[in-house]
């Protein structure tokens, strides 16, 4: 048996595969959450299904998502995402987007960015903004209602701001500051880029047909500008700030004629918009879905506020190494992404005909893959009563009890998140802030259950995520 051919996607008749597109094309449902409608429906370790007459395998087996994302890799290396140099000068250029043979050589250069060195140095601007989020929040203690996405946006995107840029673009202090309105600009909910982004991922060919860029082009505009003047001010200058910017401008003033890939003009431009977008934008989403279960769950919140209490109590201030010892923290987030992973389904697409292991079937070359991120991370059978926030699961004793690539965040294998370590970092900072002066505490607008946006690729609560804050009384 072939998968591939449209003759051996026997497992699903062509109407469902019709309606998922309706769903996601009408805003009606995304990606993510229609691949775990299938998920559920069906007991097999893969099924296929037609997005446009194009096939899909949908795997669901972690043995078989293990062999896709590390073992056999070399198979699968590419994103089945299609991003056109002549649509998108700057998104074709992405480490995220970009395919084989360029793909590995740029991962090796821009690695560097995030070796834990690099992280370390950049903890003292994460902490700055920190406290202007502190600051902030007692502004708004008098509120019964505070958007606690927005806050988090805010932090995040100040971060990004001057990790990625070295330039301080004081959210907290102004509604409409330029970095925050780019951000809004990038995910914001709204019917253009809900299509040309899912676009992206279920419709290639349109991409190319109807010219569609990812992003408004006017946030390339803003990025180039603001880029390459950072660039040149630090030249006269002389400034080195440890950042993200110095690190790529080290690998860019490195590069040379004999590079299988040349590191250059809106490759190096797309990089800092990358960080960008991801730094900020998914960020922000864990972070801020971690304090609404907190919000909900006082008794978590407490034991998390204990150990920060214990932790600082030993290190005086918010150190790498105290950061390390937040174990209690780490199972908080790992189980707040369990249930908001920020991108609900991986794509990879098949380069060269695959046997699965210990079957006659091959997938075919050209094969696009989905991996149902949230039909594995609310599969009873390796998460128990899934809807309930349960930080235990990813106790020492409880975290390896389930297979391999069931819990899947930051993806894995060679083309796991590069920024992962950074990101939890971020999100850890400001939870010891928010969390050692502050209790949140659910309000009226509180929405329970949430209800996703349907309007994003990424997990998105659809009303916000609203709760209120209050000093902590002892």
């Amino acid at each position: 048996m072939t998968i591939g051919k449209k003759e051996a996607y026997h497992t699903l008749t062509p109407h469902p595969s019709l309606e998922i597109f309706f769903e996601v094309f009408t805003f009606r449902s995304t990606i993510g959450n229609c691949l775990e409608k299938l998920y559920k429906r069906f007991r097999t370790p893969y099924f296929g299904i037609f997005v446009l007459n194009k096939p899909y395998l949908v795997i669901k087996n972690p043995e078989l998502i293990r062999s896709v994302l590390i073992t056999d890799f070399n198979y699968f290396r590419d994103r089945s995402t299609e991003a056109d140099e002549t649509c998108d000068p700057i998104v074709s250029q992405f480490l995220f987007v970009m395919k084989y043979p360029e793909w590995k050589p740029l991962r090796a250069k821009v690695t560097p960015v995030f070796t834990t060195a690099k992280i370390k140095n950049m903890l003292g601007l994460i902490n700055e903004v920190a406290e202007e989020m502190k600051v902030y929040i007692e502004t708004i203690l008098h509120a019964d209602s505070v958007e606690a996405k927005e806050v988090c946006a805010k932090y995040t995107t100040d971060v990004i701001a001057t990790c990625a840029f070295g330039i301080k673009s004081h959210s907290f202090q102004h509604k409409d500051a330029e970095f925050r309105v780019i951000g809004r600009k990038m995910f914001e909910f709204n019917l253009r880029n809900a299509f040309c982004q899912s676009c992206y991922f279920m419709a290639p060919s349109l991409v190319k047909s109807l010219k569609f860029s990812f992003f408004d082009r006017s946030i390339y505009k803003f990025t180039r500008e603001v880029f390459w003047a950072t660039l040149e001010e630090r030249k006269k200058t002389n400034t080195k700030r440890n950042d993200i910017i110095d690190v790529i401008n080290q690998i860019r003033e490195n590069s040379s004629s004999n590079d299988e890939i040349k590191f250059e003009g809106d490759r190096v431009v797309a990089q800092a918009l990358m960080f960008y977008g991801a730094g900020f934008e998914t960020t922000s989403g864990a972070m801020s879905f971690a304090l609404y279960e907190l919000c909900l769950h006082p008794t978590i919140q407490n034991k998390v506020r204990e150990e920060i209490k214990l932790v600082l109590s030993r290190y005086g201030s918010i150190t790498y190494e105290a950061l390390q010892e937040l174990k209690y923290m780490d199972m908080v987030l790992s189980e707040t992404l369990r249930k908001y992973p920020a991108l609900p389904f991986l794509d990879r697409i098949c380069v060269e005909d695959y046997k699965i292991p210990n079957t006659d079937v091959v997938i075919e070359k050209g094969t696009s893959i989905f991996i149902p991120v949230f039909g594995l991370h609310y599969d009873p059978d390796y998460y128990p009563d899934p809807e309930k926030f349960d930080p235990e699961r990813f106790s020492e004793i409880n975290k390896g009890s389930n297979p391999a690539c069931c819990y899947l965040p930051f993806g894995d294998g060679p083309r796991i998140c590069i920024g992962a370590k950074f990101g939890l970092m971020e999100i850890k900072i400001g939870l010891v802030r928010i969390l050692s002066e502050f209790e949140v505490k659910r309000s009226v607008d509180t929405p329970v259950p949430i209800e996703f946006e349907t309007k994003c690729l990424l997990v998105a609560s659809k009303v916000g995520l609203p709760m209120k804050f209050s000093r902590v009384t002892d």
